[in-house]
């Protein structure tokens, strides 16, 4: 069975988000946990977490750490405040019984890939047994200057540094394309996908961001588009559930909402795929 959603917003209240998606009859969805402009921790009130919970139950939930979270900085003060704030994260998701954290591996900041996946397991490792309950799946990154985990080879010796069941993946569509997978063809999703499972482990891949990709292939830029309306298009689409690896699961949509389009022509978009692909389909609009 798919799931699928959209990230949605908190910005009235926390449980503002799955009040949306039971309106929209989504059945998975990601938020953030905390502010995305400042370091400070959101309060979340016991009412308020017995509340996400009843309302976001049959949810597949995900939470993301906000994007000033770098955990390859150099920068002391800036990883201390990162490592802080997924600490933060990681409680917040036990309290509301968010079961998986996705966080971007971030920016050495020119120190190189081996400085930041040292930095990044270190903080990883550090962190994850203050919520023995809660995953923390690392998000493949676009390959933009001095980024970290654009390859899978760099996730994966995350992953072994930590050494815990509990670190897995979120694999994100576009990134992949902008780095260099050529997903909207069979050979080169195929060679994705083998280097994911020789590196990761297929069984690690626990959410996919779908989302299609305003810039060409190998671009190196984090630009979201309208599903079936970037350079990944609908025929590239067609081909990701075409494969076995894809065809069932969660999947998360963070896709703009501009002149082209919103989370409705997404859905609508994501929903004709389903149909020509002969999946099943858990939405219930």
């Amino acid at each position: 069975m798919i799931k699928s959603g959209f990230h949605l917003s908190i910005s009235g209240g926390i449980c503002s988000a799955p009040i949306e998606a039971a309106a929209k009859g989504y059945s998975a969805m990601q938020l953030f946990v905390s502010s995305t402009r400042s370091w400070q921790q959101t309060k979340i009130s016991e009412v308020d977490a017995s509340r996400f919970k009843e309302l976001s139950n049959g949810l597949d939930l995900i939470a993301h750490i906000p994007y000033l979270c770098n955990p390859s900085s150099p920068n002391e003060d800036v990883w201390a405040k990162s490592k802080i704030m997924m600490q933060n994260n990681l409680l917040a998701c036990e309290t509301l019984g968010i079961k998986s954290l996705v966080m971007h591996i971030g920016s050495s900041l020119g120190r190189g890939v081996e400085f930041g996946i040292n930095r990044t397991a270190k903080m990883v490792r550090d962190s994850i047994d203050l919520a023995g309950g809660v995953d923390i799946l690392l998000e493949n990154s676009a390959g933009y200057k001095n980024s970290v985990g654009s390859k899978f080879g760099e996730i994966g010796e995350i992953i072994d540094l930590v050494g815990s069941k509990r670190v897995k993946m979120c694999l994100d569509t576009c990134h992949a394309f902008a780095a260099g997978y050529d997903i909207s063809s069979r050979q080169g999703l195929d060679k994705m996908l083998h280097e994911i499972d020789a590196h990761v482990g297929l069984a690690r891949m626990r959410f996919v961001h779908l989302n299609d990709s305003k810039y060409p292939l190998n671009s190196g830029l984090d630009r979201h588009f309208h599903i079936s309306r970037g350079h990944i298009g609908r025929a590239g689409f067609d081909n990701l559930f075409s494969n076995a690896a894809f065809r069932s699961g969660s999947y998360i949509m963070e896709t703009p909402i501009d002149m082209f389009g919103d989370n409705d022509t997404n859905m609508s978009e994501f929903a004709s795929i389903m149909r020509s692909a002969k999946l099943k389909f858990d939405n219930s609009k």
